[in-house]
């Protein structure tokens, strides 16, 4: 089997269409084109794209389980570590933290990591039959967290999960901070953050 140097291409809006509303540009990957990206992955021994997370996502087992057409195992092991895959998928500047370090992009382009991130989110987000939400019991214990953006919302679920009951207090009218007040919609829909 070749190898593909190119990421597949992302489908988007057609110019004509999008320059008379504020949908999202990009529309994102299908199931084919999604396995097709995560076929290019090498599966490296040492897996470099991992040192560019600032998250830590476990980027080789997630493109893998995309590979199998286990999109809820890839979904699982990304929110090991992200508690925001769908919003990360389409903002997080990718082509300078994994992707950058992506083996392929030494003689070509670099496995479109983060558009499977979105692949997987939006997968997940548009199932019929949700996942059940285990919330732990409560520890007693109660935290505040100040600011109700990317990072106030992480640390608020990440110490539910842990059992503490959290208040989240926000200056604005919305949650969502930098998400909500700063991206506009056609490239981050507010109705996913």
């Amino acid at each position: 089997m070749a190898l593909i140097l190119e990421k597949h291409k992302m489908p988007v809006q057609d110019p004509e269409v999008r320059a008379h509303n504020f949908e999202e540009v990009a529309l994102g990957y299908d199931e084919e084109t999604a396995v097709a990206e995560a076929e290019r992955c090498l599966h490296c021994k040492v897996p470099q794209c991992r040192k560019g997370c600032p998250v830590s996502i476990d980027i080789p087992t997630f493109i893998g389980k995309i590979k199998e057409r286990d999109f809820d195992g890839a979904i699982a092991t990304i929110k090991e570590s992200n508690a925001l895959p769908a919003i990360c998928g389409r903002v997080c500047p990718q082509e300078n933290q994994c992707e950058k370090h992506c083996i392929l992009a030494k003689r070509g382009e670099s496995v479109a990591i983060g558009r499977l991130e979105r692949f997987v989110a939006d997968y997940h987000m548009n199932k019929e039959v949700k996942d059940e939400v285990k919330v732990p019991e409560s520890n007693g214990h109660r935290i505040a967290v100040v600011g109700s953006g990317p990072a106030g919302l992480t640390c608020a679920g990440d110490l539910r999960k842990m059992g503490y009951d959290v208040t989240v207090y926000e200056a604005f009218h919305k949650s969502g901070g930098v998400l909500v007040y700063g991206i506009p919609q056609f490239r981050l829909p507010k109705e996913i953050v």
